[in-house]
């Protein structure tokens, strides 16, 4: 059966599209038979989270910045209180992925085991797998009220996400109170990038006063920066509504970059 959709055949690994015309594409630049290696996209890893001997959950994420990804994950969902709860961090190949284990203490491994999740979490939901609902708004509380981050500092983020732009992946900052970038977390994963930025300031021991994302903000982002007592979340796109709600109720300075175009407080944290 023929095609109806141009496609160049100048070259039988690489072809090239034809071109465009007023902007709008004619044709597709057909890479179908080069190798993945040669790809630009992102790499998706199956991660397994283990705390001494008891696995917790197996989360798709890019298998780089692990150690980090891990401690931000165990204290976004919990299972740690601090840094200093864990007392090593090994990990190994698993069949497809990796398996990142956590030496805890056994109260620490028991918590573990009793809120374990009962599904795979996807690299699109940070939230896929909790087994009850007040495991998903776990840790929400009242922040403190803080000072607005100054828009010369939103602006700086936004250069910022630019410069540090990777194809298919997702970036989270952590920025200081002066507005430099002190964290970088990346992966295919929106919620994945924000756990690496938690867990490298625990091990660093300072949290950023804001963290932007480059992606939109859903409930997870939210209850995370919270979790971490992060005053001030921005994001690119609109987040939902459910995020908004509960980053007013707590307390949580939440802005929408809208790409950079404009800077609108959808919650503020200042009072």
């Amino acid at each position: 059966m023929s095609s109806s959709i141009p496609v160049s055949s100048d070259d039988p690994g690489r072809k090239r599209a034809r071109g465009v015309i007023d902007g709008i594409p004619t044709a597709f630049e057909d890479v179908s038979r080069q190798p993945l290696d040669a790809l630009p996209g992102p790499q998706e890893r199956p991660i397994s989270i283990v705390f001494n001997d008891t696995a917790y959950a197996t989360v798709l994420a890019t298998p780089k910045q692990l150690e980090a990804l891990a401690v931000g994950f165990a204290y976004s969902e919990g299972v740690i209180d601090r840094f200093d709860d864990v007392e090593a961090i090994d990990s190994e190949p698993s069949r497809h992925g990796v398996r990142v284990r956590m030496r805890v203490a056994e109260r620490i491994a028991r918590r573990a085991a009793s809120q374990s999740r009962a599904t795979l979490s996807t690299s699109g939901c940070g939230a896929c797998g909790v087994q009850e609902e007040s495991q998903l708004l776990f840790g929400l509380t009242r922040l403190a009220s803080m000072p607005l981050p100054r828009p010369e500092a939103i602006n700086a983020g936004l250069d910022a996400l630019r410069a540090e732009a990777t194809a298919g992946m997702h970036l989270a900052l952590g920025i200081d109170g002066d507005g430099a970038v002190a964290t970088i977390g990346r992966d295919i994963g929106r919620h994945n990038a924000l756990d690496k930025v938690i867990g490298a300031s625990l091990i660093a021991g300072a949290m950023p006063t804001l963290v932007m994302t480059s992606s939109r903000c859903s409930l997870e982002l939210v209850q995370k920066s919270v979790r971490a007592g992060i005053p001030s979340l921005a994001t690119l796109s609109y987040p939902s509504r459910l995020a908004i709600e509960v980053a007013r109720a707590c307390g949580l300075t939440l802005i929408n970059c809208h790409r950079g175009k404009r800077l609108e407080l959808l919650s503020r944290g200042d009072r």
